[in-house]
Parts: structure tokens; sequence; C-alpha cells
């Protein structure tokens, strides 16, 4: 293959780094994402309108998409076409059994811990999930994280299939709290922060008591999205001693979900608002504990990887979202044109070069031939005519590159000593 043939080669396969390097950068960050959350009033949905609120500053319009719960989100998640995220509190299908890792979704971290909660009416005769069974028991909407982490410890112990979830269950703290004044269960189990206005009200109900849940230290250790949590004596309310014993409660960590496709950028930017959002010290967690990189069996996804081993982007910092996010994209083009660059020019001179390599190594070859035919005692004008035909062959060649030249000259020296030596013969 000639030089001007590998150069081309050179020039062409540079292109096409820089035609994919173009390509891998992507289409710009979308304007707008999904974000999969919960029924109006649960955790999720006002989590959600706090980080609808934090990203519409930065020009990114987020649409709620209110939920049963976890269990669909999850599911569609899978589904979507377009970039979303989506609170998952464990992976579990609508039954509340585990499923397997689902493929193409990853995790931008643990968000915080979803307390559960477990009141038992005083008019019954409960102290342990166990006496639950055959028994009226509220446990929110079938599908909801509360309804699903309910059947969860219940089928743990057993007794899954003797509980009396109802059908009719009230979807407010109105009806919630109509519903314990007229004691229509003998238990409710419910889901949220002990500051939140179904959970206080439960609390500071006289009709109902909150129940420590026995043996949380083995649901923990056997199902590693639990959390063994303490909720103290007074916690609520020193004054009117709310509760009026130490809590051990599990909570589930929820987490924040995304496909694989998600853009970097954007999974940066929640990951920001994650930090403001759930940042701050609660009942449950010190101050910058989270968003934490736990994501039990979920792959962490890069860019989350990346924010919580060296923080956010710092172009982010200083720069409008929309001209940082462009800035990354670009540099991120601008190093793999680079290296790609490096690469062919510390590849492509040997590639140019190799025919002329293989061209004076086959001259002197040629050379050498005639010095052993010579000591044969070859007639000296038939080696004289083969020594001026490879002095014109190599007379014409042309170095391609300076640091090859050398190699010419020394075949050409040589040419001329063997000349003298063969006419002195």
């Amino acid at each position: 293959m000639s030089s001007k043939s590998l150069r081309w080669i050179a020039f062409l396969i540079l292109f096409a780094v820089v035609v994919l390097a173009v390509r891998l950068i992507g289409p710009a960050v979308p304007n707008e994402i999904h974000m999969l959350t919960g029924l109006e009033g649960t955790t999720f949905h006002d989590d959600g309108l706090r980080y609808q609120q934090i990203l519409a500053r930065h020009g990114v319009t987020v649409h709620l998409i209110p939920t049963s719960g976890s269990a669909e989100n999850l599911s569609r998640l899978i589904e979507e076409e377009v970039p979303t995220a989506a609170f998952v509190a464990g992976l579990r299908d609508t039954t509340g059994r585990a499923i397997e890792i689902p493929q193409g979704v990853e995790s931008l971290g643990t968000m915080y811990l979803q307390p559960l909660w477990v009141f038992a009416s005083k008019g019954a005769d409960v102290t342990n999930l166990p006496d639950l069974r055959g028994l009226r028991v509220e446990a929110g909407q079938p599908g909801s994280d509360s309804r699903l982490l309910a059947f969860f410890l219940l089928e743990e112990e057993g007794i899954g299939k003797e509980v009396d979830f109802g059908q009719n269950h009230p979807s407010t703290a109105d009806q919630v709290r109509d519903a314990v004044e007229k004691d229509r269960f003998a238990a409710l189990i419910a889901v949220g922060e002990p500051d939140s206005e179904l959970i206080e009200i439960l609390l500071r109900s006289t009709q109902l008591q909150a129940m420590s849940i026995r043996r949380a230290e083995a649901f923990a250790l056997k199902h590693r999205f639990l959390k063994v949590v303490r909720f103290p004596e007074g916690g609520l309310d020193i004054r009117a001693n709310i509760p009026d014993r130490d809590l051990q409660l599990l909570a589930a960590r929820t987490q924040l979900l995304v496909s694989d496709l998600f853009p970097p950028a954007l999974a940066d930017l929640l990951l920001q608002a994650a930090s403001e959002i759930h940042g701050a010290p609660s009942a449950f967690a010190e101050r910058g504990e989270f968003p934490s990189s736990q994501t039990g069996p979920l792959p962490l996804n890069r860019a989350a990887s990346i924010f919580y081993t060296e923080g956010p982007s710092k172009l982010h910092q200083f720069l409008p979202f929309r001209l940082a996010a462009w800035i990354d994209r670009f540099l991120a083009a601008g190093v793999a044109i680079a290296s790609a660059a490096v690469t062919l020019f510390n590849i492509a001179p040997a590639l140019i070069s190799m025919p002329f390599k293989r061209r004076i190594k086959q001259e002197f070859a040629a050379l050498q031939d005639l010095e052993r035919s010579a000591a044969k005692g070859t007639d000296k004008e038939t080696l004289l005519e083969e020594l001026d035909k490879i002095d014109q062959a190599t007379d014409s060649m042309k170095p391609p590159f300076r640091s090859t030249e050398p190699k010419w000259l020394e075949l050409r020296q040589y040419i001329h000593d063997m000349r003298d030596r063969l006419q002195a013969l």
C-alpha cells in the first residue's frame, strides 16, 4: 500500500472519530422530564413538587405523574420513552413480592428513609404483628407503598392471607381521622415522616397506640432495603409525651431511579436538587446524610457516581445550567477528539513509513546478495549491472519523513561503497 493511500486512511479515521465524538455528545439536554411520584398528598408527590420548583429555576420543566406508589413507578419507568425519574422504595411488585433487578434501570442513590408505622386500636388486643391475624387492618390504597410494605411484613410473619384489608380506604387525612374516631379497623399501617399530617394525626390520636416492630433487626438483616430506626419517647411532643415510649421502627430506603439513557447533565441537576431537598437533618437522618450512594442491588448511575466522589459539576456552580451543560458536552467531545488525534499522530507516521522501510530492507538484502555473489567469484560486469539497477531504483525513492531520511542515505552510501569495492576487483 502506498504512502499516499495510508495518509488518506489516517485522515478518514480521524474524520470518523470526530463524527463519532460529535454523535456521542448526543442531542441537547432536554427542556423537560417526567417524574413518577405518588398520589397527591403523599411524600413522593410532595417531594416531586419541590423538585419541580428547583429545576424550574434552571429552565427545566418537570411533569409530575401521580401513581399508586413504588411498584407502579418501577413498571412505568421501564416503559417510558422520554427522560423520566421515579421514586421507588424497594424492588417489589403490586403484591409486595420481590422482583428481579430490571434491565436498563439505574439509581441516583438513596434520597431518604421512609419509616413504616403500625398503630393498633386501644380497644383491640394487639401488641405484635402476629396478633393481627383475622382482624381488619387499614394500609392504604392497593398498590400504595404503605399497602406493599404492610403486605410484605405480614407475609414475613406468615399471616398475609389471614388479614382483612377491607374494600373502602380513606384517602385523605380527614377521612383517616373519621375512620379512627369510628373505630373502623383494629390496626392501621402507614408510611411517612412523623411531622407529616397523617402520621401526626395518628400519633396524637387517643384511640390508637403506636407499636414497636418486634424483631426489626432481623427484618433489616434479611432485607437490605430496610433499616432499623428509633423514634424516641416524646419525639413528636415533649410536653404531651407523644409517643409515650421509645418506638423501634423499620424504614424503607427510598431511591430516585432513572433509565440508563437519562441525560448525565440532568442527573447531576437532580442530585443538586436532592441535596437541597433531602440534605437537611430529620427525625431519622443527620445533616448531609442524604442523598447517599447506597443503591442496594441496583447499579449506580455514572453521573451519580461522579457526583458522590467529586461533587456537582464545577461549571454548574458558576454558569447557568444550559451554558454549563453545553460546555460539558463539547469538552467531552474535545477530549475524545484530542485523544484520538494524539493516538493517530503516533500511529500514522509508523503506518505511512512502513512501505518505505520495507523497501529499504529489501534493497539492503539485495546488496547483501551481491556481496555473497562477489565472494563466490561472479563476473564483475554482471555484478556492476545489478548494482546499477539497485542504484537507479533507490535514487528515486523519497523518504516520507525526516526521521526516515538517515536510512535512505545509509543505503545510498552502501551502494557507492560497494561500487568502489567491485571496481577494485
